[in-house]
């Protein structure tokens, strides 16, 4: 039998998970060892080691898609397939997302989970923020610093200006072969980074799995058991029948290997709830274990952390209809195609961390006239909800990323079958 340690990193993080939520109950002021420790300070001590473990990853996230992005514009070499790519992209993530906010709505209204609830008085809702502006959005893609939009992570405006690097150094040819190498050589490097990172991943998951049990308990998860339940299903039809449906059906690629491919990259979106800080291992494990090529993976991945955020969009459809059925609101047919698709489009600007998407739910719960109060009721159980989402963001990607490597030629498909890493990628990352 293997030790605990040649165990696969996933297998790893699963043990270390279950071992948090264990830590996590016993050290809540009602469990077993509350008369022996003090139960907030273990709790802030938990929550320290988990975030020094998201600040490692996402230290890499902005170098990383940086440069990868524009390593991968370089690489493609002819400017018709960098549109040709982008419209596929497109064609897989926009309708997607309507889809899934779709499921939302009808999951919702099928289990009506915020039937029979009554809605708890004294209630303290986070503020809310004004939509973006004209110019927000703007700003959003177009950034007037990109070493400012490097600094302060902002994701669109870091990709766009990566993107417009990689062009221009298509253009300049041969006088910026210099700037080629050095981005291609610095993608290979912060990839092997990653790797040793993730060997931190199981204490990282068992300090944040702690805390959040820790913090939450019981109550608040049985006084939502219907809405995280609701939640959780919709995951698990979108995440495995709809993403593997299309895996298998629409690709005519077997199933198993997606999901053992992208099972570390699943335990650390579920364990971090952070699209952005999962985004290192969704690349490795889509070039390692997918068979997909460097380019590929990091155009895609790195698009569909920032745009596409399928989970996202069920879930604020989910808590919308929620909010609805709690305060006794009936709402017609063309407040749910506007709920279906504000939540879509509002997912998309979603911040790719922890709770990203409670700034847009307010959005939609003015659409259906739900009060924003709403947000106070989940608040306590948004973490659980949030790590499973995560999970079907990062497959989302993932299998967009099969989908378009496949059509374009850039899918190693016995790799894939396989789960081997591919070896022209591996004697390139091996010479580094």
């Amino acid at each position: 039998m293997k030790s605990l340690f040649q165990q696969p990193l996933w297998v790893r993080i699963l043990i270390a998970m279950l071992l948090g939520v264990l830590l996590g109950f016993a050290i809540r002021p009602d469990g077993v060892l509350a008369a022996w420790v003090d139960p907030e300070a273990w709790a802030a001590g938990l929550k320290l080691v988990g975030d020094a473990f998201i600040r490692l990853i996402r230290m890499l996230s902005v170098p990383l898609i940086f440069v990868s992005v524009a390593a991968a514009v370089v690489s493609i070499g002819d400017l018709s397939r960098l549109g040709t790519s982008g419209a596929r992209i497109a064609a897989l993530y926009i309708p997607s997302g309507l889809l899934a906010a779709c499921l939302g709505v009808g999951l919702a209204m099928l289990l009506q989970p915020g039937a029979g609830i009554e809605p708890p008085t004294g209630l303290i809702a986070p503020p809310v923020k004004p939509p973006p502006t004209g110019s927000d959005i703007l700003a959003m893609f177009i950034p007037a610093n990109p070493v400012k939009a490097l600094a302060e992570g902002d994701m669109l405006s870091v990709i766009v200006f990566a993107i417009l690097l990689g062009i221009g150094v298509l253009g300049a040819r041969e006088a910026a072969k210099p700037v080629a190498d050095v981005l291609d050589a610095a993608s290979h490097a912060l990839i092997r980074l990653v790797t040793y990172i993730m060997e931190l991943a199981p204490i990282g998951a068992f300090a944040l799995m702690a805390w959040a049990v820790a913090l939450m308990g019981a109550d608040a998860l049985v006084k939502l058991a219907a809405l995280i339940g609701t939640v959780y299903l919709g995951c698990f039809i979108y995440g495995v029948i709809i993403y593997g449906g299309f895996i298998k059906f629409g690709l005519g690629l077997p199933i198993l290997p997606f999901f053992r491919g992208m099972s570390e990259a699943m335990a650390v979106a579920y364990s971090t709830s952070s699209s952005n800080a999962t985004l290192p291992v969704t690349m490795r494990c889509m070039m390692e274990k997918l068979g997909i090529s460097r380019r590929m993976s990091a155009f895609v991945s790195s698009m569909g952390a920032t745009v596409n955020m399928d989970g996202t969009a069920m879930y604020i459809c989910i808590v919308t209809l929620f909010g609805a059925q709690l305060f006794g609101i009936s709402l017609d047919g063309g407040q749910l195609v506007a709920i279906i698709i504000a939540a879509s489009l509002g997912a998309m600007g979603a911040a790719g961390i922890p709770g990203g998407s409670i700034v847009f739910i307010p959005l939609v719960l003015g659409i259906a006239g739900v009060p924003v109060e709403v947000i106070a009721i989940i608040l306590g159980a948004d973490r659980i909800m949030d790590m499973m989402r995560t999970v079907v963001n990062v497959l989302g990607d993932s299998a967009a990323a099969v989908a378009v490597a496949k059509w374009e030629g850039e899918l190693d498909e016995p790799a894939y079958r396989a789960n081997q890493i591919n070896l022209a990628e591996k004697k390139v990352s091996d010479s580094i």
